[in-house]
């Protein structure tokens, strides 16, 4: 779990040529729910990493984009990054690559268990964002347009709890990696889903 790896010190970063690794994360979570993957990128030698932060119970859709604009667009000034987005972020990440131009700034794109096509749970979050995880809502609709703009590998648990049913967080025309035996927020810390990542950016 996130806050039992607050006490493990970060290890260093690596030093191999591979572009920057952005993570944005999912409802109701923060950046720190990161901090195991991050230390198993620096590990494999992915020299730089960032977070993107969002107050996710008051952001609305855009608040989202813009903020990973905010940290992808500098990081990519000398080439692309690499975009990882949970949940709630994974959905943002493609409503920036697809409809805010952002596949301009980013090499390729890893979800951890989005709900591209919604989720029956939408109703649970606050309003403003229920167009975009409702499976009839206009977002859903206006991202199935259109192939991907980025190559995109989709890493996803076979029993979702959030995500329901599962099935909806799987992207047509993306590589498909179906975890068993772990959760919802499990792919943030689980071993398994951390090498699927680095494999999906190798």
């Amino acid at each position: 779990m996130w806050p039992l790896a607050t006490l493990l010190p970060m290890l260093p970063p690596g030093q191999a040529e591979r572009p920057p690794v952005v993570l944005v994360h999912g409802f109701l979570g923060h950046a720190q729910m990161f901090r195991p993957l991050v230390r198993r990128l620096h590990q494999a030698d992915f020299p730089v990493t960032a977070t993107v932060g969002y107050p996710s119970v008051r952001a609305e859709p855009e608040e989202i984009v813009r903020r990973i604009g905010d940290v992808v667009e500098p990081l990519a000034a000398d080439g692309k990054v690499d975009l990882v987005g949970h949940s709630l972020g994974a959905v943002g990440c493609r409503v920036y690559l697809k409809l805010f131009g952002g596949h301009r700034y980013v090499r390729r794109f890893v979800s951890l268990g989005g709900p591209h096509a919604g989720t029956s749970m939408y109703r649970l979050t606050p309003p403003w964002l229920q167009p975009l995880l409702d499976p009839s809502g206009p977002w859903v609709q206006k991202l199935e347009e259109g192939p991907e703009p980025v190559p995109t590998v989709v890493i996803r648990s076979r029993y979702d709890h959030q995500v329901l049913p599962p099935r909806r967080a799987a992207l047509e025309g993306a590589h498909e990696i179906l975890l068993s035996r772990i959760g919802h927020n499990g792919l943030l810390w689980s071993k398994r889903a951390h090498e699927s990542v680095i494999a999906a950016l190798l």
